[in-house]
């Protein structure tokens, strides 16, 4: 008969079959990997902010103002020349083919539009009183791609004085467990039962004739019986199993801070 309890103990000894110091050195190689990554990530943006804000005002707007989509200068131009009657319209502004601009439109406009010190034709003013054609929307358009990359450049001077925001570790922990479960049972079972059971009948009868005759008439017998049953059941069972959790967690606290930069 098959022990179970003795596959078991087999199972638990291919514990190192599992690897699970690999499995841990790779937890903590991985994350090591990941903080350095990070870090190099940060570095790097650090990098390119400085590079960004080397730049003049004038190579700044000329290296990123193509970069603007027209989604933001759409929004722009909602913002700061809304249409004359916005609820009886869909246009979401003012500058659009065909519309006319009167001298409060442009001295408004152009003031939002005004980028100095970017060597930019009349300091980014293009806007003009009158009826605006498909190139005089153009010139305008260009124009705000030119104010909000300059805005961008104002804000990321902003961000050097401040310093960067980043990222770091403070503490942190590296947890592997490894729970290996092992268990086997054996069972035998054997019932038996037996029956036995003998009986012994006695019949007589008797019978007078009376008057009608004379002769007495009588009988008697005997019968015996033996039955013997036996009957028996018989089960095996045998169970053996092996069961293995292997657990990795990492717990990192982090802050942030600011680190200044000098420019």
């Amino acid at each position: 008969m098959a022990n179970g309890t003795s596959s078991a103990v087999t199972e638990a000894a291919r514990l190192d079959e599992i690897g699970f110091p690999e499995f841990t050195c790779k937890l903590v190689t991985d994350v090591f990997d990941a903080l350095v990554a990070a870090n190099i990530r940060q570095t790097q943006a650090y990098v390119e902010l400085l590079k960004a804000v080397a730049l003049s005002l004038k190579d700044y707007i000329n290296n990123t103002k193509d970069d603007i989509s027209g989604e933001e200068i759409l929004q722009f131009l909602a913002t700061v020349m809304p249409p004359a009657n916005p609820g009886t319209t869909q246009d979401t502004t003012k500058i659009k083919t065909g519309t006319t601009l009167d001298a409060a439109d442009v001295t408004a406009l152009n003031k939002e539009l005004r980028v100095a010190n970017a060597e930019q034709t009349d300091d980014n003013e293009v806007a003009t009183a009158g009826q605006l054609d498909d190139a005089k929307v153009k010139v305008i358009c260009d124009a705000v791609a030119v104010r909000l990359a300059a805005n961008k450049y104002d804000l990321l001077k902003e961000m050097v004085k401040q310093g960067i925001l980043r990222i770091v570790v403070e503490s942190g922990k590296i947890e592997t467990r490894l729970t290996f479960t092992t268990y086997g049972s054996s069972f035998y079972q054997r019932d038996a039962s037996s029956y036995h059971r003998d009986s012994f009948a006695f019949r007589a009868s008797a019978r007078t004739g009376g008057l009608v005759s004379l002769w007495c008439k009588a009988s008697a017998s005997t019968s015996f019986n033996s039955i013997n049953i036996r009957t028996s059941k018989e089960t095996q069972r045998d169970i053996s199993g092996s069961r293995v959790e292997i657990f990795g967690g990492v717990t990192l606290n982090i802050k942030t801070d600011y680190l200044p930069l000098n420019t």
